[in-house]
């Protein structure tokens, strides 16, 4: 008789705030394609004279309403890469494991070049460091004791 491997709280923990990351995600799709469809229905003087204030070139008046609303339909492919990160880590996928701390890694790596390179140039830093600070706690909870047994004690799951 085969035994199932309970899921330890810490995996549970990273699997609700995977959730949350794709919540938000979505939300962010949906506000990026509908500011998209916003400036691809502005008038395209109103929105050269915009980039010209913000120093970009005015030629991109035309082609930066529907590229936004590309950038959102993208958005929605990272959720759905969010969504299946997880379920492959609440069902115990050592592979997706190792996938998400690949990710983590790049993504602490970026925080750290954006912080050097901008300190105190942005209003994002805050955001940069929660989203470090988010990643770290991440991943001590995905490589601590218990969790590491839920992802490689294969003998004891069905």
């Amino acid at each position: 008789m085969s035994e199932t491997m309970e899921r330890p709280s810490q995996v549970t923990i990273v699997v609700i705030l995977i959730w949350l990351g794709f919540a938000l995600t979505v939300a962010g799709a949906i506000a990026v394609i509908l500011v998209g469809t916003g400036i691809a229905a502005s008038d395209q003087a109103a929105v050269a004279e915009q980039l010209k204030n913000l120093d970009l070139p005015q030629e991109w008046a035309t082609t930066i309403g529907p590229i936004v609303i590309v950038t959102g339909a993208l958005f929605f492919v990272v959720a759905i890469i969010e969504a299946i990160f997880a379920i492959a880590i609440g069902r115990g996928s050592n592979i997706a494991r190792i996938l998400l701390t690949i990710l983590i890694a790049i993504r602490l790596a970026g925080g750290l070049v954006f912080i050097l390179t901008s300190w105190g140039a942005s209003s994002f830093t805050f955001g940069i460091f929660l989203d470090m600070g988010l990643g770290i706690i991440v991943l001590f909870l995905l490589f601590n004791h218990a969790s590491n047994q839920f992802f490689t004690d294969r003998v004891a799951r069905a």
